[in-house]
């Protein structure tokens, strides 16, 4: 009698302990897939790394940015995407980009406190003024300034793009894609080369 009360008293520990613990196993799991997704979706990097390169480059990397973002895109989700139009025209799909980033964000249960359509206003505003003052500024060198501020500001922004695909990635540091590769010194190396041929010219 004592050993059938003892083992009875046994099991209710047991399942006492045992529901608690599935619980929070459950829930951990699900606070997991929630989190983060599973297969990438969009292009991380660090965010100096990608200042560099845009710089360096002179804008050519954010055509690749463009075409990496859209290419992760496609393969995630299955969608029908031509990329050839977003490589060479990525304003036109900037905004239709950072909706994909921003429903993905949410799609996980998480946020993220941005604008999609006020970030793709002012890059396309600074990118657009950036180039017309770089026009101006051949004849006129006293404008340089001017060139200077806007493209900082683009960066400005461009920095606060990356930061939110870096967060929807789950690498908010962007540490997967910091380093500078060789193929990334290569490119620098030739459009700096290309730029020096045309200043000797």
């Amino acid at each position: 009698m004592v050993k059938s009360e003892t083992a009875a008293r046994n099991r209710r520990c047991a399942v006492s302990w045992t529901f608690p613990c599935t619980t929070v196993l459950l829930m951990s799991i699900r606070t997991a897939s929630l989190s983060y997704p599973v297969q990438p979706a969009f292009f991380v990097v660090a965010v100096p790394k990608l200042i560099v390169m845009t710089l360096f480059t002179s804008g050519l990397y954010w055509l690749f940015w463009s075409l990496r973002n859209w290419d992760l895109y496609r393969n995630a989700s299955g969608a029908r995407i031509m990329l050839l139009p977003r490589i060479l025209l990525p304003e036109l799909f900037l905004y239709s980009l950072l909706c994909q980033v921003d429903g993905r964000i949410r799609g996980t249960g998480r946020s993220y406190r941005w604008s999609p359509w006020w970030l793709t206003f002012g890059l396309l505003l600074m990118g657009l003024s950036a180039h017309h003052l770089w026009m101006v500024t051949l004849p006129l060198p006293e404008l340089t300034p001017a060139v200077l501020v806007v493209v900082l500001l683009f960066h400005l922004l461009q920095r606060r793009v990356q930061r939110a695909i870096n967060f929807c990635e789950g690498d908010p540091e962007g540490a997967g894609n910091a380093q500078l590769t060789l193929a990334n010194w290569l490119w620098i190396s030739v459009v700096t080369t290309g730029w020096l041929v045309i200043e000797w010219l």
